[in-house]
């Protein structure tokens, strides 16, 4: 066993990550390094925007901005104040922590996953008052049914992947005899009584969709909260759509704000994890060669410890990185921001680099090949055309959330994974339109389509085919 302290005192018991020695990591300790990645957030938020004015104009514009999905929150803010999304982040994810402490809840997978969420999101979409509706109507679920709170909290989490239908009622619109509304972002009183209303009974379905669904894609999804936060947001916006409460949708503008800034800023993110990792880790190899190289799935903290899980995080974060460089037309902007961040989450849950490629290359080829179609009848450069696409926000997103298909891969190997990248690339740009694009986790939504009804299709006829060379 192998001790070592922080000069703030905090000491960390390291060891060869045995189920038993790794309870000597306290949940406390866990907490101090999220905590520390709060914070380095919102450092990075002062040192883009140095002006304090500026920053907190920046943030004021976020929390009262439409944060329908794919909003690119630096273009919103401005490029002046691209620190305030870091500010909105980092101050989301030591709410989430405060949460976890109030609770008495574990930071074990599934927790950090969801934290991981929220933090990814506040770069687009999610605000520090946007979720809570949603939030509290999984914990009326969980008291309504007697489960323990702590059981539930992670999933109240995940359920804030329909905040904008709290920021749509409340901000977006404007009533017009209660009955249909425009789009003037201005504050609605009651559309904002509407939006708590919407709110809670939105989280409380998307906690009863939560518990039946995982028996219908039998487990071949980490994303069963974006899968029952899809449906329940379409349920929601087919009633708003019914009643004459509607939204258009959102602007698609994603320009070139400073891609080499925003890089190094997630390089930085990383590369904390990766010393944090270390530290913890220490001299113990064996579980990080593991956790790297092997098919895993479930809480990876449980499996190889909670050292060994930040360096995958953090390595899993980098390969997402390597993909958007392999884009070459590719550009940071806040929708990019979310899905990196958030699959760096679900690296503590079931992604590793073993399972990540084989999906990421089933869309990389396929986003390349029908760009190229495009371009070509077009009259235009079907290599061009193709890295157009390879780079569009849609592309570059169903790469990086295709991860979420891990356990496609882990069971039933790297080329029905490959396949489920390539449908998962074609359907995942039609479903926002579904759910009104109330639901931030859109890709998760997608992801449950696909292995919900695609992946099992693949699976039978692959399975005729093994019975015909048989015979």
């Amino acid at each position: 066993m192998h001790i070592f302290s922080f000069k703030s005192g905090i000491v960390i018991y390291v060891t060869n990550m045995s189920n038993q020695d790794e309870q000597l990591i306290s949940n406390k300790t866990r907490e101090l390094v999220f905590l520390g990645l709060g914070i380095l957030s919102i450092l990075l938020s002062y040192l883009l925007t140095p002006s304090f004015s500026e920053l907190m104009k920046g943030f004021l514009i976020q929390q009262t901005a439409p944060s329908l999905l794919d909003t690119n929150t630096f273009m919103i803010v401005g490029e002046g104040r691209l620190g305030a999304p870091f500010l909105n982040a980092g101050l989301l994810i030591i709410l989430v922590l405060l949460s976890y402490r109030l609770t008495n809840t574990e930071l074990n997978g599934n927790t950090i996953a969801a934290m991981f969420m929220v933090f990814g999101f506040g770069f687009c979409g999610k605000t520090l008052w946007s979720g809570w509706p949603l939030f509290f109507g999984v914990l009326l679920y969980a008291l309504r049914n007697h489960k323990p709170i702590q059981s539930m909290i992670g999933l109240a989490w995940f359920s804030t992947a329909l905040s904008p239908i709290v920021s749509v009622l409340t901000l977006y619109t404007q009533f017009d005899g209660m009955s249909a509304m425009s789009e003037v972002g201005s504050f609605s009183l009651f559309g904002f009584v509407l939006a708590i209303i919407v709110g809670l009974c939105a989280g409380y379905l998307t906690a009863v969709m939560a518990s039946v669904l995982p028996g219908k894609h039998e487990g071949l999804t980490l994303f069963n909260a974006g899968l029952a936060a899809g449906l329940a947001g379409f349920f929601v916006f087919s009633i708003m759509k019914s009643i004459g409460i509607a939204h258009s949708a959102p602007g698609h503008e994603y320009p070139n704000l400073n891609n080499r800034l925003l890089f190094g800023c997630l390089c930085i993110y990383f590369l904390y994890l990766l010393i944090m990792g270390f530290l913890i880790n220490q001299k113990e190899k064996r579980d990080i060669k593991a956790i790297l190289l092997e098919k895993h799935q479930g809480d990876a903290i449980k499996a190889y410890g909670f050292g060994a899980t930040l360096i995958n995080m953090a390595v899993c974060g980098c390969i997402c990185l390597v993909y958007f460089l392999c884009t070459r037309t590719g550009n940071m902007h806040g929708p990019i921001y979310s899905s990196i961040i958030t699959i760096v989450g679900f690296s503590s849950n079931g992604i590793s680099p073993k399972t990540m490629i084989p999906t990421m290359v089933g869309v990389y080829l396929t986003s390349f090949l029908l760009g190229g179609m495009h371009g070509a009848l077009l009259g235009e450069s079907f290599i061009q055309s193709g890295f157009n696409y390879v780079g569009s926000k849609n592309m570059m997103n169903a790469a990086v959330y295709s991860c979420g298909m891990a356990p496609v891969v882990i069971k039933h190997g790297a080329f029905i994974g490959l396949l489920a990248g390539v449908i998962h690339s074609i359907i995942v740009p039609n479903t926002g339109v579904l759910h009104g694009w109330l639901n931030l986790y859109n890709n998760g939504f997608s992801v449950g389509f696909v292995v919900t009804f695609f992946v099992p299709a693949i699976l039978a006829i692959k399975n005729q085919i093994n019975q015909k060379e048989e015979k």
